[in-house]
């Protein structure tokens, strides 16, 4: 049996809230459930201001969070950074969790596509375990009218922007780029003002895809004023079986406005039963063994 525990550090912009537990036995965080609703994460989402951060995480109980307090307000109100842009271009709420190998992520942003076609650039995610970097992709097609929800294996899409961030165009992407697909190795785009982060991926022939998430944007059909973006990934595969891991999620969009991450290291070991639980369990074997002999002799 492989035990976890998770531990979050305070960094950047506003704040980052932190938990620790032991995740050996099933965790809260497993009533997660990826419908774009974030009531089981402990968020209330509501427009004009009416959005409640006060108490996140509290019914999953570990891993991180990062809240960015900006009024809801549309256009360019207000001013946000390292860029500008108001609720158009927010990132409100970044949400870690982890339950075992199930990584838990969900993303309150003004993210919409009508707020208009120049406005609209989701970017995509990047998720950092162990100084390997892999991108996922979140999609959302192009901006300028309305727009339902998508889930994993929505078309993928790659926003051109000018030097001011504003979309200018949609950028051709590879088929096999889809919503909510993982990949290592891939090409990542920088946002067009400095400092300039990387924003976007593009796959390319040296990339690999290591998964595909249970994956959702709801794109307009939470509120007027917002968008949510969440996932579940089993990163069993992209863990060491023993040892201590480091994960960072970053997301933006692709004008690089208003910048969310989160940070949390995993300690991870493999359990070695203790010498009374190892001879139970060979006991049992042995009377499984001593009956099915007796029942071959009555035959």
């Amino acid at each position: 049996m492989v035990k976890f525990s998770v531990t979050g550090n305070r960094r950047n912009l506003v704040g980052l809230a932190i938990g620790a537990a032991m995740l050996a036995m099933p965790a809260a965080a497993s009533a997660i459930t990826i419908d774009g609703n974030l009531s089981d994460w402990g968020v209330t989402v509501a427009d004009n201001n009416a959005s409640d951060f006060s108490s996140p995480l509290t019914t999953i109980g570990q891993t991180a969070y990062f809240v960015e307090d900006q009024n809801d307000t549309a256009g360019s109100g207000g001013f946000l950074g390292p860029n500008h842009g108001g609720q158009n271009y927010d990132a409100e709420f970044l949400g870690v969790a982890l339950d075992n190998t199930m990584l838990y992520i969900s993303i309150l942003t003004g993210q919409r596509p009508d707020n208009g076609f120049s406005t609209y650039s989701p970017g995509d995610i990047r998720l950092n375990i162990g100084g390997t970097e892999y991108g996922i992709e979140v999609g959302g097609g192009a901006g300028g009218g309305a727009g339902g929800t998508i889930t994993e294996g929505a078309a993928g899409t790659t926003y051109n922007t000018n030097s001011s961030g504003s979309t200018t165009s949609i950028a051709a992407t590879d088929a096999s780029q889809t919503a909510g697909s993982v990949w290592v190795g891939a090409t990542w785009i920088n946002d067009p003002i400095a400092p300039a982060t990387p924003v976007q991926m593009q796959i390319n022939g040296s990339s690999s895809q290591v998964g595909t998430a249970d994956y959702i944007y709801t794109r307009n059909s939470v509120t007027s004023q917002h968008a949510i973006i969440e996932m579940a990934l089993d990163v069993s595969n992209l863990l060491d079986e023993d040892g201590e891991t480091n994960i960072g999620i970053h997301w933006s969009p692709s004008c690089g406005n208003d910048i969310v991450t989160a940070l949390m290291t995993v300690t991870h070991e493999t359990e070695i039963p203790e010498p009374g639980s190892a001879l139970v369990w060979m006991a049992g074997f042995a009377g499984i063994a001593a009956v099915r002999y007796r029942r071959k002799r009555r035959a």
